[in-house]
């Protein structure tokens, strides 16, 4: 969620199994300083565990302060410092008086709980810590200034929303877990309005930016014109502005004709298709409406990780003939892709390990992939990505059978 805001440090207190590959994983500072490639970590070997890392955090918060002179350093507490009752918060304390540079804690052990609950403590600590920490100058605000407030799939697309709500003359302060800088985030109180965009995680802190800041807040989505429309009349309907309410119906006309004229053209094949979604999280219900206006039959999904209100929204969302299994198993998963016919697999994260051992076709969609398929290039990215798939030949390559296998190769005997 910390690690798009660019210009600040990030250091891991813990062994250097601890620093994952978050930073390459992410590519969190695709656009940022000198440190938007660096993760620093403690690693912390046997002896320091034993007597303790205190004295070795405050010298690495010591080296970054000095060396990089970043506006912000980010501490975040793991599982192992959690369990030898490493003191962050003094240490904090006492790094921040020395180097005059703001050294935030983020008690963020894996046991703790979930990845939402990760979210909702950078949530915490950014709206403690930063949000609201810079000056109000009246050359800094318009009268449709907005924060876009995401989770950690939200880096690449939030780039996407904010030059589509620019087009219509709507200003994006800060990026929430999207790709900004620390000043920006600072100034996220001077908004007018929070859209949180497919997550329920930072409902907690838009709800304490509107109880604090008086910032009213609403819940969106940009995958499919249904829901850009949905967003973008939200937006009209809270600013009251006959000007802006033209532009963005304008610009939603124009784009939905020339969306849905590449959709009856360049995009025909897709037509009728029976995929299979097996996904996780908001990617389970995020894209159906986008993958139902591409002309596509959503024959089942399966998800693992779903609370009760993402599932939901996925019966908000789909056919009455569609299988919804929860809690689904790899054997579910490719035995409902058969019974019922299916022609491609879309998955995210590990999922893609089943399509992939069974040779079927199937797309990730795992935003570290692609960048998202936010907006209207969003979708036709997707089309496109979708008809690349279905076409490609190398599927019904690797199906036919081995030389030994058959009298003469490429034909069964």
């Amino acid at each position: 969620m910390l690690l798009p805001i660019t210009d600040a440090a990030h250091l891991v207190h813990g062994t250097p199994g601890c620093l994952q590959n978050s930073w390459g994983m992410l590519e969190a500072g695709a656009t940022g300083g000198p440190l938007s490639s660096h993760g620093f970590s403690m690693g912390l070997t046997e002896m320091d565990i034993i007597h303790g890392g205190q004295k070795k955090l405050l010298e690495a918060i010591r080296y970054i302060a000095i060396t990089y002179q970043p506006p912000c350093i980010f501490v975040y507490e793991t599982c192992i410092t959690f369990l030898t009752s490493e003191d962050l918060e003094a240490v904090c304390v006492q790094a921040e008086d020395e180097y005059k540079v703001p050294v935030i804690p983020i008690h963020n052990a894996g046991f703790i709980g979930s990845g939402n609950m990760g979210n909702r403590q950078a949530g915490e600590a950014l709206f403690n810590k930063v949000i609201g920490t810079a000056g109000i100058r009246g050359e800094q605000q318009t009268p449709y200034d907005v924060n876009l407030i995401g989770d950690f799939r939200f880096s690449r697309e939030g780039r996407k929303i904010e030059a589509m709500l620019s087009s219509v003359g709507i200003r994006v302060i800060s990026q929430i877990a999207g790709d900004c800088s620390l000043e920006e985030l600072r100034s996220a109180h001077l908004a007018k309005l929070n859209i949180l965009i497919c997550t329920r995680s930072m409902v907690t802190l838009a709800r304490r930016m509107r109880d604090s800041f008086g910032i009213p807040y609403f819940e969106g989505s940009f995958c499919g014109t249904r829901e850009i429309r949905f967003s973008l009349s939200q937006l009209s309907y809270h600013f009251q502005n006959a000007e802006l309410d033209q532009r963005i119906h304008r610009y939603m006309r124009r784009e939905e004709e020339l969306l849905h004229k590449e959709i009856l053209r360049r995009y025909k094949p897709l037509k009728g298709k029976r995929i299979v979604l097996f996904t996780d999280g908001i990617e389970s219900w995020i894209y159906i409406p986008l993958l139902v206006e591409l002309g596509l039959r959503i024959v089942a999904i399966g998800t693992n990780q779903n609370g009760q209100e993402d599932l939901s929204r996925i019966k908000e969302r789909i056919r009455e003939d569609t299988v919804l299994i929860h809690r689904s198993s790899e054997a579910q998963i490719l035995e409902a892709y058969r019974v019922r016919k299916a022609e491609l697999m879309i998955v995210s994260g590990r999922n893609a390990f089943v399509p992939l051992k069974e040779k079927l076709p199937f797309i990730n969609i795992d935003e570290a992939l692609h960048g998202g398929y936010a907006g209207y290039e969003g979708a036709r990215r997707l089309a496109q990505d979708l008809l690349d798939t279905l076409e490609q030949p190398v599927w019904s390559m690797i199906r036919r059978s081995s030389p030994w296998e058959v009298e003469s190769y490429g034909s069964s005997e």
